[in-house]
C-alpha cells in the first residue's frame, strides 16, 4: 500500500509540473488491480485531459460515474470531456445521470445551462443559468465570459 501512495504522489508530482507524459508512466507501473481504483483512475482522467486524449478520459469519467457513491463533480468532469470531443447531447446525458442532490448544486445547473444551449434548447438554458445563480452567485462572472451563457443574463 505504501508503494501505491509513493506512486500516485509522484504522478501527482508530475501532473503539478505539467509533466502529464510522465505522470502516466507512474500510473502505467501500478498493477492492475491498483489501476483499477478510484483515486488511480481519478488522476488518470485528468492526466489523459491535460494530454487532450479526451475519448479515453470520457471512458474513465464513465465508469467513475458508475460507482454508487460518484460524486457531482465526476459527472460534471465527464460532461466536460464530452464536450471537447463536441458530443452535447451526451454532456446533458452524463449530467442528467447524477444523483438528484445534482439538481440543487450550482456548477451542475451552470453546465447544463451551456449544454442545453448548444442544444438549441434556449428556455431551458435560461431557467438553469438562472437556478445557477440563485444557488452560486459567484458564478456569474464566469457565465458573463461564456459566450453561450452571456446574452441570458443581458
Amino acid at each position: 500500500m505504501l508503494s501505491f501512495q509513493r506512486t500516485l504522489e509522484a504522478a501527482i508530482g508530475y501532473v503539478e509540473l505539467g509533466m502529464a507524459r510522465e505522470a502516466l508512466e507512474e500510473l502505467d507501473s501500478l498493477s492492475p488491480d491498483q489501476q483499477r481504483e478510484a483515486p488511480s483512475l481519478e488522476l488518470r482522467a485528468v492526466v489523459l485531459q491535460q494530454l487532450e486524449r479526451w475519448e479515453d478520459a470520457a471512458s474513465i469519467h464513465a465508469e467513475l460515474c458508475q460507482a454508487p457513491d460518484a460524486s457531482i463533480d465526476r459527472f460534471i468532469g465527464w460532461g466536460c470531456v464530452l464536450y471537447e470531443l463536441g458530443r452535447y447531447a451526451e454532456c446533458r446525458s452524463a449530467l442528467l445521470a447524477a444523483p438528484p442532490a445534482a439538481r440543487d448544486h450550482g456548477l451542475w445547473n451552470y453546465h447544463l445551462a451551456c449544454y442545453e444551449i448548444l442544444l438549441g434548447n434556449q428556455e431551458a438554458g435560461k431557467q438553469l443559468i438562472r437556478k445557477s445563480l440563485r444557488i452560486e452567485p459567484r458564478l456569474r462572472s464566469m457565465a458573463l465570459r461564456n459566450e453561450n451563457l452571456r446574452p441570458l443574463l443581458e
